[in-house]
């Protein structure tokens, strides 16, 4: 019998911090088996057909113990899959990795490793504590602090240690990690940190000495890191220079869409959640072959040229085709996917909406013109009417459709972002909920069907586009800032 292949992928921290490697790996996964602490973002990097498996393991409740775990790799692998085990942080650093790995090689099954970057020294940095720092401490030490008692830890030589202690794992046993750690001659004002939640919308840092910080993390969350040593006390961290430093979103949309969103707002410094909740689903069949009979082309959307372009690829149609045609967009970005095929817009309206591009035609086009309409099964025929009106001829062809594909979503950001009334509709009915987010609409048509759903009051991005939405955003934070200026 043929087998697959097992790679341990180690996923990092945040979505930010997995390895290149370990990306190639998770995309031409056909099986991927997932640990609790992975950054949901990374799921959606996952081809469509992947099988996606949760093992996750919480303090004193576990999904799969570590038995079933190696099982399921075995019989994936056995089945001749391309399996990717996605564990947080790095695989070896209390990751249980080796032992994957040795049932693995009892079973004779190929494997690779994947090094992940581990919370160990991520977390601390991220809060602007360096867990060496010349002449304050030349070492670090990583202890998981989930069994850290003194029948299993050597705290007599842990305290005598002058480096930094890092304990993962640690918020539940916080008081008995101080007490041996006094209790073995380690100074009790001895600085320290538990970092609650890196990387989460709701992530802390909580500072004290030994003495005491055991009295300050009791509304603390887990996962949480405990760092103990001088360079506790230091904070090389400044953020707060970016505008959307502070701030969380989630983010819905199509998946290239949302994508592109988080990545604009996390350069910006926010928190994002990508929750993608709408599937692109071609309908290439119904685009044209001859378009000799057509004097512009009219796109909707980026997704609109990917497809269309993609399909004259497919089936071989010379591009020389296309030559008497000019060319619609509506957008920067939707005119910046056609660049990429070698093509430049004719027109993109001052507005980027289908209203303003209707006016356009209707007044740049005569009624010897013929326009080819390629866009969504689910956009706005508003296009439609500006054209009939002024006796255009059109041929409107719908190149995709949308269809939802996120779970229940219960947000717990400041802001939600939503990028077409058929997204709203997805978001909605399959019961998520946006609680106290903000949320932010790409038009008016969009805001529109908001109102349907719920009474709070959406912000309306100027510009139809994920840079209008961007920009919604950062002005809003800083009308929040100046308001709270005002009032102090």
């Amino acid at each position: 019998m043929d087998k697959g292949t097992v790679t341990i992928v180690g996923a990092g921290c945040s979505k930010e911090l997995i390895t290149v490697s370990g990306l190639e790996k998770l995309r031409n996964a056909d099986v991927v088996v997932y640990d609790d602490l992975i950054d949901d973002d990374l799921l959606l990097e996952v081809k469509s057909t992947a099988e996606k498996i949760y093992v996750g393991k919480r303090y004193k409740n576990h999904s799969k113990n570590q038995q079933e775990i190696n099982r399921i790799l075995i019989k994936k692998a056995k089945e001749n899959k391309n399996v990717v085990r996605l564990k947080g942080g790095d695989s070896f650093v209390f990751g249980r990795g080796s032992e994957e790995i040795i049932a693995l090689e009892k079973e004779n099954i190929p494997y690779q490793t994947v090094g992940g970057v581990t919370s160990a020294v991520a977390v601390p940095e991220h809060f602007g504590i360096p867990v060496t720092y010349r002449s304050v401490a030349k070492s670090f030490t990583v202890v998981t602090g989930s069994s850290a008692d003194e029948s299993t830890e050597n705290y007599a030589a842990l305290a005598k240690l002058d480096g930094t202690l890092v304990f993962l794992m640690a918020l539940h046993d916080i008081d008995e990690i101080c007490a041996a750690l006094i209790r073995n001659g380690k100074d009790k004002n001895t600085p320290c940190s538990l970092l609650s939640r890196g990387y989460c919308p709701d992530e802390k840092r909580i500072d004290g000495s030994l003495s005491n910080i055991s009295d300050k993390v009791k509304d603390a969350k887990t996962p949480a890191i405990f760092v103990v040593g001088t360079v506790s006390s230091m904070h090389l961290c400044r953020n707060d220079f970016l505008p959307l430093s502070g701030a969380s979103v989630t983010v819905t949309g199509s998946k290239n869409f949302s994508s592109k969103l988080c990545k604009e707002l996390n350069s910006l410094g926010a928190y994002t959640q990508n929750k993608a909740n709408l599937k692109i689903v071609p309908l290439t069949k119904n685009i044209p072959t001859d378009f000799s009979k057509y004097t512009c082309a009219a796109f909707t959307s980026a997704n609109g040229v990917k497809l269309f372009f993609s399909f004259l690829k497919e089936k071989k149609i010379d591009l020389r085709n296309l030559f008497n045609l000019k060319f619609a967009c509506i957008g920067v970005q939707c005119a910046k996917e056609l660049s990429k095929n070698g093509f430049y817009a004719d027109l993109i309206p001052e507005k980027f909406t289908v209203k303003a591009m209707g006016n356009q035609l209707a007044a740049e086009l005569s009624h010897d013109d013929r326009v080819l309409i390629l866009r969504s099964a689910k956009g706005s025929d508003d296009l439609l009417v500006y054209l009939k009106n002024a006796n255009i001829m059109f041929d409107d062809v719908h190149i995709y459709t949308t269809e939802p594909m996120s779970e229940k979503t219960n947000v717990n950001t400041d802001y939600i972002t939503f990028s077409s009334a058929d997204g709203i509709r997805a978001f909605f009915e399959n019961g998520s909920r946006i609680n106290n987010a903000q949320p932010v609409c790409i038009g008016e048509i969009t805001a529109k069907q908001l109102r349907k759903y719920t009474d709070i009051i959406p912000i309306v991005a100027k510009e139809q586009t994920a840079n209008g939405i961007v920009t919604a955003i950062k002005e809003d934070r800083l009308n929040e800032k100046i308001q709270k200026i005002e009032t102090e």
